[in-house]
Formats: structure tokens, C-alpha cells, sequence
């Protein structure tokens, strides 16, 4: 079950620094403005795209940095970690309802902060 986690992990983190990357360079993502709803640079470059004046996709790559190490070494911490990622995804879920438009790379990471849950409520410490 750590494995499923850790991989979830690295996924996220993967699919983070890409949009950061994106973000810092100022490039809506590719292969993703498809439709009026299914609309990544409105998501991407929209005033939720910063909390407090941090870009969420750093926010991002820091959580999953961070959960990588605790899935690694401190697995009794990890819960309380995972809480506060998923407050964050539910979070930024609210925003691209309100923008009537999701984000599939961000959509990507939200479902990997949120499925470790289930495999981390499995895991016996």
C-alpha cells in the first residue's frame, strides 16, 4: 500500500512542477483547452490560481516533496498531512466551479492527493 501511495506521490509531484513550470513561463498547458468547460488556461491563469500570492502549483510541489518524505519515513504524521491536501483540493475544486471550468493537469493532482487517502487509511503503522 506505501508503494500505491509513494507512486501517487510522485505523480503529483511530476504533474505539479510541470505546472509550475507552465505557470512561471507564462504557457497555458497543451492538450487541454478542448471544450467552454474543459479549459485549462482559464483555470491556470485565473486570480485563484495563487493562494496568498503563492501559485497553487508550487503549493503542489511542495505537499507532494513533503509527502514522498513522510510516506518514506514518517508514515504516523502522513494523516495529518493528507488532511490538509485534501481541504487544499477541495479548495481548489470550489474555484474551478465558480470559473465553470476544470483543469485536467490540476484535476491530475487533486485525485492524487485525494486517493492516497484511501490506501494511507489501509496502511497498518
Amino acid at each position: 500500500m506505501r508503494r500505491i501511495g509513494l507512486g501517487l506521490s510522485v505523480v503529483g509531484l511530476i504533474d505539479s512542477s510541470y505546472l509550475l513550470y507552465l505557470t512561471e513561463t507564462e504557457r497555458p498547458p497543451p492538450f487541454c483547452n478542448v471544450s467552454a468547460y474543459i479549459d485549462c488556461g482559464r483555470v491556470e491563469f485565473s486570480p485563484f490560481s495563487h493562494f496568498l500570492g503563492i501559485p497553487d502549483s508550487l503549493l503542489g510541489v511542495l505537499f507532494f516533496t513533503l509527502g514522498i518524505t513522510l510516506w518514506l519515513k514518517f508514515g504516523s504524521v502522513l494523516k495529518y498531512w493528507w488532511a490538509l491536501g485534501v481541504i487544499f483540493s477541495g479548495y481548489l475544486i470550489f474555484t474551478e466551479v465558480i470559473l465553470n471550468s476544470i483543469c485536467l493537469y490540476c484535476t491530475l493532482a487533486q485525485v492524487c492527493c485525494i486517493v492516497q487517502g484511501i490506501f494511507l487509511l489501509r496502511v497498518k503503522e
